[in-house]
């Protein structure tokens, strides 16, 4: 990828940023480590997070990677 893909493809992300909210139960063996990424409530045994993304794949993508990190 030369410098003018790279750019493109920046400018493409900042354009179609999007929020999204992803809700999922808290897993078992949660626990947190550094910084949050991300808005994000729990309540009771319920995750809510508010993520940007391009699209909501996308958002998933790095709510999981978060979690998976947090065991």
């Amino acid at each position: 990828m030369n410098s003018v893909d790279m750019a493109n493809n920046l400018i493409f992300r900042a354009k179609n940023l999007q929020e999204f909210t992803i809700t999922t139960e808290v897993p078992d063996d949660f626990k947190f480590h550094g910084t949050i990424p991300f808005d994000m409530e729990i309540v009771g045994s319920i995750l809510e997070a508010k993520v940007w993304a391009v699209d909501f794949d996308e958002a998933v993508n790095k709510l999981n990677s978060f979690l998976e990190i947090c065991k």
